[in-house]
C-alpha cells in the first residue's frame, strides 16, 4: 500500500510532465513513454497495489466490526480495482467514473471502523482524507471545462485526485504498520 501510494505520486508527476504545459503532449519525455503510458500506470498498477494492500489488511479494517466498514471497504475495492482493470486494458487513463464509489467506501470505512480497536484514529482520519479529496476531485471534473482549463484544471483535478491520495495512502500504510507494531508489542 505504501509503495501504491508513493507510486501514484511518483506517477503523477510524470504524467503531468509529458502532458506538458498545454493540451499538446510531449510524446517520450521521460523514459521514452507517451501520456498515455504513464496514464495507464498512474490508473492501474498503482490501484492495484493499494487494492493488493487493503486485502492484506482486511481483518483489520473491516471484516471484524460492522456492516457499515465492510460495504465500504467492498466499495473502495471496487473503486481501486475497476478502473484498474479498466485503464490497463485501453492502456491510458480512464475517466473518474469510479471516484464517487472510493470516495463512499473510503468514508464508510472510516466511520464503520471509528469503535475497532485494530485501526488507529489518525488512519481513520487518513481514510476520510483520501475520500474527501476524491469526492472534490469528481466534483471537480464534472465542471466544464471552459471553466477550469484556463486555470490549470487537469493540474488541480490531478492534485485532488491522484497526488494527495497518494501521499495520503502512502501516510495510511505507515500509520497501519505503526499501529500493528504497537499492538504487537
Amino acid at each position: 500500500m505504501i509503495l501504491g501510494g508513493l507510486l501514484t505520486a511518483a506517477f503523477w508527476l510524470i504524467f503531468t510532465t509529458v502532458h506538458g504545459p498545454t493540451s499538446l503532449n510531449e510524446d517520450r519525455a521521460v523514459l521514452g513513454g507517451s501520456m498515455l503510458f504513464w496514464g495507464m500506470l498512474l490508473g492501474g498498477i498503482s490501484n492495484l497495489l493499494i487494492a493488493a494492500g487493503l486485502v492484506v489488511l482486511s481483518s483489520r479494517l473491516a471484516l471484524t466490526i460492522g456492516r457499515l466498514a465492510r460495504v465500504g471497504y467492498v466499495l473502495l475495492l471496487i473503486g481501486l480495482i475497476v478502473p484498474a482493470l479498466i485503464d490497463l486494458s485501453i492502456q491510458a487513463l480512464g475517466p473518474p467514473f469510479f471516484l464517487p464509489v472510493a470516495a463512499t467506501g473510503l468514508a464508510l470505512l472510516a466511520f464503520g471502523a471509528r469503535h475497532n480497536p485494530r485501526v488507529s484514529r489518525p488512519s481513520r482520519l487518513l481514510l476520510l482524507f483520501i475520500g474527501v479529496l476524491l469526492a472534490i476531485a469528481f466534483a471537480w471534473a464534472v465542471l466544464p471545462s471552459p471553466l477550469t482549463d484556463p486555470i490549470g484544471g487537469y493540474r488541480i483535478y490531478g492534485v485532488l485526485a491522484h497526488l494527495g491520495p497518494g501521499i495520503g495512502w502512502a501516510l495510511f500504510g505507515i500509520s497501519a504498520c505503526e499501529h500493528a507494531r504497537e499492538v504487537l508489542s
